[in-house]
């Protein structure tokens, strides 16, 4: 570990060395270095990132679009104790350890939100990714002004506004290996001194880092085409009113998943198909994943004597389609058919004091209600190397590949619920350098779950013969049906003191409670009752959060670098985790009790006028204090193993990042713009069963960006280069399905190349 460590610091030294005649000329200069303040909008009122006693990282869009950061998966790189990672059917977001697996039941533990709408479902991430003012990640629980379900943290995307002066922009680079093909466009007119318009457009294509081998496939995956548009109107009739109405639609189809088998398995031992981590792949399913995004969100803000009346009303959702190839293999055992509708709608009232008062406060109602339909269906093909291991010999092979049994199985799930809550946050100014703030949010919430089974004989509506479904019992599907109403209340607190210790140096604590709504399993596959049961655990309870964070936000070098620290100790209770069951379902369950604690910190350094250096360093220790019906690894005879004591997936002890900006005049027109950014991610599993075969190893990836263009920004050429280093790293492991002793993983980018062009007007 202290080698790459060592290998990701010395990238800042290297930078650091090429500087020497910029810091000379600034010391001969007698010229103050300063940095530019960082205003964010993470506690519901503009206030500089020095002032807000939460770790947050915050991102523009002008370093959004030099890292070359298209997505929320590509954040990782650049957010400590963040990771958001493809998993087989939804994406799996993580904050220091923290996330939900694969199943509609859930809500995010990382609350997204978009112009201040709560985004809490997994294909929500799939939504528009452009024309960002910027991008603000919060870690910790965030229940008092964000909701109930920012328990681990919250991220919050900001788009760009329609201006005071005609401005519009125009990129795309295209590169590869991968073959990728990007076009921005943006307009913003303003039609009136009052009412103004800006529109964005997206359209990306990818053909994909893996290569399917299968002779009914050839081609490279995961194939994507992207395309996003959003128009927003800005209308402010008067000094006092602002609104803008954004409407947003993001139409993705994807062809092939990230899944390939890297240990052989009883039948692809047998089968001769690549089995190791090198983006050769060998699935027989024709896998596609085609998700409608919308998004329609009004916010109003009128300022009125006392302070701010603010007013956001949405309505999001989307459509979904894939068929997933559940085996990964060249075996056609489990592809499955999954079509899932999501409509939202939300209502924020609230009012915010000026500031700057002995007593400041905001308060507010919010009322969200969602509804949810997904169907799922499989033609399942059970071989006897799903249930026993014959061998790899010829004869071995022969009884592994027979088919046992087939059966077609067709899941329904719907949900429904709504959610009322009530906040106040009052920050008390005790003296102009002692604040204290009280919070508390009541939340009440209705939900009403019905999950159903069917198995049918093959190819036909007629249920399944005896022997069939004695042996779908043995792999625990079962033909049922489940509905229960949940109705939950509960009260989150928050405290927070903070201190000026110098006029450069602020320092906090907060002791906070958050949680994350109970739901109902959508994937399990039978009603059973006991350990894993689909019965007793169709129905999960809420997640309880009790974190301490104690931190400071320091200016440093007189004003030329700050540097910020946070403390964090968090205990969960009732942790939600959902685990793969070998078969083609989910195990859901409340697992107990965790502690995630650690150490945070970032930084930013103004070395001259030309370069930046900024950077940082997080420490996670993840611990289940009570998880004693965990899973397995698929080799164990076992079905339920205690994993008090143990560490969870995506719980890396060590990660940092470390980015050089250099920017200098060749001339009066003509500026250089170089950067290297670089992101170390310790040694962790990537699976809830902490199977050795699924541990990634510690790897240091390196981003590089050299861009040429006119000093006003009119122009620019830039070469682009992604994880240069070319890392092989996996971002979910599992055991194979219904294919005993084998294990696959998804496969995250390899190195790429490209060319960026842009022009503003």
């Amino acid at each position: 570990m202290q080698r790459t460590l060592v290998s990701v610091l010395s990238l800042g030294s290297l930078l650091s060395l090429t500087m020497p005649a910029l810091a000379q000329t600034e010391a001969s200069t007698g010229k103050k270095l300063q940095l530019e303040e960082v205003l964010v909008t993470a506690q519901k009122r503009v206030e500089s990132l020095s002032d807000v006693p939460v770790s947050v990282t915050a991102l523009d869009g002008d370093k959004l679009q030099k890292a070359g950061i298209s997505n929320l998966s590509d954040l990782s790189d650049y957010t400590p104790n963040f990771k958001m990672v493809e998993g087989g059917l939804l994406p799996n977001v993580y904050m220091r350890g923290v996330g939900s697996g694969s199943n509609q039941g859930f809500e995010l533990s990382v609350g997204i939100f978009s112009d201040g709408v709560h985004l809490g479902r997994p294909h929500q991430t799939r939504g528009a990714f452009m024309d960002l003012e910027r991008v603000e990640v919060l870690r910790g629980p965030q229940s008092i002004l964000f909701g109930k379900n920012a328990i681990a943290g919250a991220l919050s995307l900001i788009s760009a506004k329609p201006g005071d002066e005609v401005e519009s922009h125009f990129s795309g680079m295209t590169g590869g290996p991968d073959d990728i093909q990007e076009f921005n466009a943006m307009v913003s007119v303003p039609l009136t001194d009052t009412f103004g318009v800006r529109a964005a457009f997206r359209s990306r294509d990818e053909a994909g880092y893996m290569f399917n081998e299968n002779p009914a496939r050839d081609r490279n995956e995961p194939a994507v085409e992207e395309f996003s548009a959003r128009v927003t109107l800005g209308w402010d009739p008067t000094d006092a009113i602002a609104s803008t109405l954004k409407l947003e639609k993001t139409n993705r189809e994807q062809r092939g998943r990230q899944f390939e088998t890297t240990h052989a398995s009883a039948l692809t031992g047998c089968s001769g198909e690549n089995v190791k981590l090198d983006g050769i792949k060998n699935a027989d399913t024709d896998e596609y994943a085609e998700i409608d995004n919308y998004n329609a969100t009004l916010n109003v803000d009128v300022d009125v004597a006392g302070g701010t009346f603010s007013s956001v009303t949405a309505a999001t959702g989307f459509d979904s389609e894939d068929l997933f190839d559940g085996d990964s293999s060249s075996f056609n055992t489990v592809p499955l058919l999954g079509i899932e509708e999501y409509d939202q709608l939300s209502q924020e009232f609230r009012f915010t004091s000026p500031g700057g008062e002995f007593i400041d406060y905001i308060f507010g109602v919010f009322y969200q209600r969602g509804e949810m339909v997904f169907d799922e269906s499989t033609p399942l093909t059970i071989r006897n190397g799903a249930l026993a291991d014959a061998g790899r010999d010829p004869i071995g092979c022969l009884i592994n590949m027979q088919t046992n049994v087939t059966a077609d199985l067709e899941k329904d799930f719907y949900m429904n619920s709504d959610a009322w809550s009530g906040f106040v946050q009052l920050t008390f100014n005790l003296s102009e350098t002692l604040r204290t703030t009280l919070g508390v949010r009541y939340v009440r919430e209705e939900k009403e779950g019905f999950r159903e089974l069917f198995l049918y004989q093959s190819g036909t509506k007629n249920n399944v013969d005896p022997v069939t479904g004695a042996i779908l019992g043995a792999l625990n599907i079962e033909a049922h049906q489940l509905d229960r109403i949940r109705d939950v209340g509960v009260t989150l607190p928050s405290v927070n003191v903070q201190w000026d210790a110098t006029p450069d140096v602020m320092t906090y604590f907060t002791a906070t409670q958050g949680a994350k709504s109970g739901s109902f399993d959508a994937r399990n596959n039978n009603a059973s009752y006991g350990p894993g049961g689909g019965g007793s655990n169709f129905e999960f309870e809420d997640e309880l959060a009790t974190a301490y964070e104690l931190g400071a936000k320091m200016t440093l070098a007189d004003g030329a670098a700050e540097l910020n620290l946070a403390l964090y100790h968090v205990k969960y209770e009732e942790m939600q985790v959902s685990v793969f069951d070998g078969v083609a379902g989910f195990v859901v369950s409340n697992a107990g009790s965790a502690l995630t604690q650690g150490v945070e910190l970032d930084s930013r350094w103004l070395l001259s006028e030309w370069f930046m250096l900024s950077g940082s360093l997080a420490y996670l220790d993840f611990e289940w204090l009570d998880y004693r019906e965990g899973p397995c690894i698929a080799t164990d005879d076992e079905d339920i193993c205690d994993l008090s004591g143990k560490e969870n997936q995506q719980t890396p002890k060590w990660t940092a990042a470390l980015s050089g900006t250099l920017s200098y005049p060749l001339s009066a027109n003509i500026m250089l713009d170089f950067t290297a950014d670089a992101s170390y991610k310790d040694t962790h599993f990537t699976s809830g069963d902490l199977d050795p075969r699924g541990i990634q190893e510690a790897y240091t990836k390196v981003n590089a960006r050299l861009a040429v263009g006119e000093t006003n920004g009119r122009w620019s050429v830039a070469l682009v280069g992604k994880n240069l280093s070319d890392e092989m790293t996996i971002g979910i492991g599992s055991p194979t399905v219904l294919d005993v002793g084998g294990y696959r993983g998804t496969l995250e980018p390899l190195r790429s190349y490209y060319l960026e062009g842009r022009v503003r007007f």
